[in-house]
């Protein structure tokens, strides 16, 4: 095989999380929840919904995640069931709500504007279903643009991440051999996923999992956000050749 097809890499992106910002919802939502019912934490229980979140999110992808870490969190603070159902309510209330200010991270729109110019194919695969990545993304028409059939949604495949389905599918619509793909992501599915099949693993802290949690996952690079990747585009080259060298 020729060259240039051995070392012609792509990326798969995660969506929340990743490359837009959801995450300062999941604050407003346990501000206005604690002043509702009233909860009082200190580091202590905060660590211990830490430690929770980590252990439900670091496990297989499931329909529904969100809902039942959220049901496991309001449990974990005291709420009885009738209140964990009211509070969940209102959680979906307040994203609802707040879902019109999802902001891209600073940097996304440089970084896909580098790869663009690189000639670097790319895919976004999230769980979320068609329309919510419909409702989200709508809101950077331009943006949302370049990922015409290069997003593969829950809705697209029969087996979740960290099955590697989704991680096939974009191999074939890049057209990019699966060990030159790059995953990029905040949680355990993402780095898993590409790890099932030798691709590229990127862990980004701007979602579930801090940097140090992500160093337990192992990925090959670690990133404050995604708009770092650019700066690492060499050492992610000379990473794949250097597996190329070994097979």
């Amino acid at each position: 095989m020729a060259r240039s097809e051995n070392f012609k890499i792509g990326f798969v992106f995660d969506l929340d999380g990743t490359l837009i910002n959801s995450m300062d919802i999941r604050k407003i939502i346990a501000k206005e929840i604690y002043e509702k019912f009233n909860i009082k934490t200190n580091d202590k229980i905060e660590r211990e919904i830490e430690e929770l979140i980590y252990e439900l999110v670091g496990g297989e992808n499931r329909k529904h995640l969100t809902t039942k870490v959220m049901l496991s969190v309001f449990k974990k603070l005291g709420l009885s069931f009738f209140q964990r159902i009211k509070a969940l309510m209102m959680a979906n209330k307040i994203f609802k709500r707040e879902s019109k200010n999802i902001t891209l991270y600073e940097g996304v729109k440089e970084l896909f504007q580098i790869l663009d110019e690189k000639n670097i194919p790319y895919t976004i695969a999230t769980t979320s279903s068609k329309k919510e990545v419909e409702e989200r993304l709508s809101k950077f028409p331009e943006f949302y643009k370049k990922f015409d059939g290069k997003i593969i949604t829950r809705s697209d495949v029969k087996n979740l991440k960290p099955h590697p389905e989704s991680i096939i599918k974009a191999s074939k619509i890049m057209n990019v051999p699966i060990n030159n793909i790059i995953v990029i992501g905040d949680m355990y599915t993402d780095v898993q996923m590409g790890k099932n099949v030798h691709a590229i693993t990127v862990g980004v802290a701007t979602g579930f999992l801090s940097k140090e949690q992500l160093k337990q996952l192992e990925p090959d690079f670690i990133v404050e956000t995604v708009a770092d990747v650019k700066e690492i585009l060499s050492d992610i080259m000379a990473e794949i050749e250097k597996r190329a060298t070994l097979l």
